[in-house]
Order: structure tokens, then C-alpha cells, then sequence
């Protein structure tokens, strides 16, 4: 049985298309692999870095320690090295990517010499910015959350309110949603709202509002409720602002802060006086 051991000790340093000083400190427990592949965030540069982790052992033979290498001058296996524009390679299936060299040795005897075994063009960008995976996020939130993106707004009376009474307003409180990505890095991304309601008459509530409900008045519990109440009749409206707040998670790296999403739709009603009319019982 193999037992591998992975060495992948790299820092990148700068030059004006990778300007990625310190971007990992070496640490091996500061990442763990998924698919060959381990991720670090700085969040000094608010940017993710990729670090290849595993490489392919044999079926049989002996205990073998792994270093992945970029093939930049004066780096050597087991040490820190160098990300250069030299290691940029072209991958198999055409994507950019960084060509490391490949070397093993025996775990037994320890100290033992290092060989090479070969080389290895990891596709996959170098760094990502957090900017960029927020873009996607927003992409696909956009495109596949249609109630998100445009919240609902429900109104009582429905078709507008009466001078000097309440109006009511609510919408569906969808709570946390999560989605995954694959672009330009694999992520999960966890979102949950909040809600804001601004009336034309200057005044605001929060939280998503419920109906009406026959056993809550709005006069005598008005705070139940997302309310205003108009002094005169007119055209009014109410703005809804929903704003999406979470963090992404990317294999190894802890959840990450992402820019909230915000999306606001308006409803418009009409405000009418309520008056008496005299009605002829007899039709």
C-alpha cells in the first residue's frame, strides 16, 4: 500500500501580472486538496491563489514523499519556490496553466535524494480575484433565482388604501439559500436576506411583513405588521430592498465574506377617501 505525503511549499512573488508577494505562507494546513488542487485566500489581497497538492502514485511500491515544483529557475523540490511567467504552459484540453516539475523520493531511508519524475501543466489560473467570484455569483444568482432577483410585493386593501388607515405590505421570506459554482473556481455560496420597506410618505420598516391576519389588528398592533398610513388621498408607493448577505466557501479555505447582493422593486397604489353613500334598500 502506498502512502503518499505531499509536499507543495510554494510562495509567489512579484511581477506586474502576478504581484502575489506572500500570497501563501508554506503552511500545508492552511489548505487541503480537492481534485489535485488546494486554494489559499489572502485576504490582504482579497484574492484566492491555487496550489497543486497530490500527485498520482504507483499501485505498488515503496512509501514515496511528493514536491510539486514550478519550473522557474533556482527552485528546488521540498523548498519554497517561485510562480514565474516561464512556468505558464498551454494544458491538454487548451486551457492556460502552470507547468511544475514533478519529483519523489523514498520516505525510508530518511533524507534520501530527490528524483524527477517528470513534469505537469496543473490548468487553472494562478490566482483569482474575489471580484471575479462575486461576478460569477451575481451571473448566476441572476440567472437562475428569478424570485430573488425580483421580489414580490403583496398589498392590503390590494388594489390601495383608505386616508387614515393602514396599508399593509409583505413579502415571501425566502430565508438562506445556498448554490454552487464552478467558475472561475469551485464554491458554494450561502446568502440570506434582510428586508427594507421606504413608503412615499417617509416611512420605513424592516423584516419581510406578514399578511393580514383577522386576529391581529393593525390599529391596535400596528408593529405586527409592515405598515404606513396616508393623511390624504393621492398616488403613493412603496420600495422594497432586499439585500442578500454571505460568504462563499472554496475547498480548503474558510467561508469568505462576499459584497452583499441588493435588489429593490417599487408597487404603486392608490390612496381614496372613504364616504358614505345613501343606499336605496329597495334596489
Amino acid at each position: 500500500m502506498v502512502r503518499t505525503v505531499v509536499l507543495a511549499t510554494v510562495v509567489l512573488l512579484g511581477f506586474p501580472s502576478l504581484a502575489l508577494a506572500n500570497a501563501w505562507n508554506g503552511h500545508g494546513e492552511a489548505f487541503t486538496a480537492s481534485n489535485g488542487i488546494g486554494w489559499y485566500y489572502s485576504a490582504e489581497q482579497t484574492a484566492f491563489f491555487r496550489v497543486p497538492t497530490s500527485f498520482q502514485a504507483t499501485a505498488d511500491g515503496p512509501d514515496l514523499e511528493w514536491s510539486h515544483v514550478a519550473t522557474c529557475d533556482g527552485n528546488s523540490p521540498g523548498a519554497n519556490g517561485l510562480l514565474c511567467l516561464a512556468a505558464l504552459c498551454t494544458a491538454p484540453d487548451g486551457r492556460p496553466g502552470t507547468q511544475f516539475w514533478v519529483f519523489s523520493r523514498p520516505l525510508d531511508p530518511p533524507g534520501s535524494s530527490w528524483t524527477l519524475q517528470g513534469t505537469q501543466c496543473v490548468p487553472g489560473e494562478l490566482r483569482v480575484d474575489l471580484a471575479d467570484v462575486e461576478a460569477e455569483i451575481r451571473r448566476v444568482v441572476e440567472e437562475k433565482f428569478r424570485e430573488i432577483v425580483q421580489p414580490t410585493i403583496q398589498l392590503s386593501p390590494r388594489n390601495g388604501g383608505l386616508v387614515n388607515l393602514p396599508v399593509l405590505a409583505w413579502t415571501d421570506d425566502r430565508g438562506e439559500v445556498t448554490l454552487d459554482i464552478e467558475q472561475p473556481l469551485p464554491g458554494t455560496v450561502r446568502a440570506t436576506p434582510s428586508y427594507e420597506w421606504t413608503w412615499s410618505n417617509g416611512t420605513t420598516a424592516t423584516g419581510p411583513g406578514i399578511p393580514y391576519s383577522p386576529g391581529i389588528s393593525p390599529t391596535a398592533q400596528p408593529d405586527r405588521y409592515v405598515h404606513a398610513v396616508y393623511r390624504q388621498r393621492g398616488e403613493a408607493s412603496v420600495t422594497l430592498t432586499v439585500t442578500w448577505e454571505g460568504d462563499v466557501s472554496v475547498p480548503g479555505v474558510p467561508p469568505v465574506d462576499i459584497e452583499p447582493l441588493v435588489y429593490s422593486v417599487p408597487a404603486s397604489l392608490a390612496i381614496r377617501e372613504a364616504r358614505a353613500e345613501l343606499v336605496d334598500p329597495k334596489g
